[in-house]
């Protein structure tokens, strides 16, 4: 039997060979146009996204530069100094609201008829009014009685006095000084 000796004369298949490089030259090209493609979008939108980063950098440095102003403004306020002037502001305010016909008819209420006030000076704080008044009593017990009612009344809180006369001293009855805080708008029960 003769064997052929396929080392002299070699059969080469090349076809398999030829169709996979093709198949490679096809897919390298659509891919090759694939990525052009993409390239072409993306730079453009890419350049979009530039232009708007520009827009913004120079808006930030506007508003940066018209905050730091405006920092630079409020730093040059007095605020202090103007705290205390709205402070003032407000102390005129409720004074112009205080109500001496409110204070006067609470007065009414509780003064005895034994008792004559001579001075009544009011000072605003906040939402109660601090009374300094003088009074003259014919007796001492008239002054006393009119100590317990604005003790008792829920218009007025912390009567103190602080000085007493008497009729020898003074000459023509009891005098009395004291201070009382006064709440607007309370009414008694």
């Amino acid at each position: 039997m003769i064997v052929p000796n396929l080392a002299s004369r070699p059969h080469l298949n090349t076809r398999p060979v030829w169709l996979v490089i093709a198949a490679a030259a096809f897919l390298s090209l659509v891919f090759l146009l694939l990525n052009t493609r993409v390239w072409l979008t993306t730079n453009r939108a890419l350049e979009e996204q530039i232009l708007r980063l520009d827009q913004l950098e120079r808006e930030d440095e506007r508003l940066s530069t018209e905050v730091a102003r405006q920092a630079e403004d409020l730093n040059r306020v007095p605020w202090k100094s103007l705290a205390e002037r709205v402070n003032a502001v407000n102390a005129v305010i409720k004074e112009h609201e205080f109500s001496w016909i409110g204070l006067l008819d609470d007065i009414e209420r509780v003064l005895p008829i034994d008792v004559r006030l001579t001075k009544i000076t009011p000072k605003v704080d906040g939402d109660t009014v601090n009374l300094s008044l003088t009074a003259i009593g014919r007796t001492r017990e008239a002054l006393l009685d009119f100590f317990d009612t604005l003790i008792e009344d829920p218009s007025f809180s912390d009567p103190t006095p602080f000085s007493e006369i008497t009729p020898e001293e003074s000459g023509f009855g009891y005098v009395f000084q004291m201070t009382v805080v006064h709440h607007p708008g309370q009414v008694s029960p």
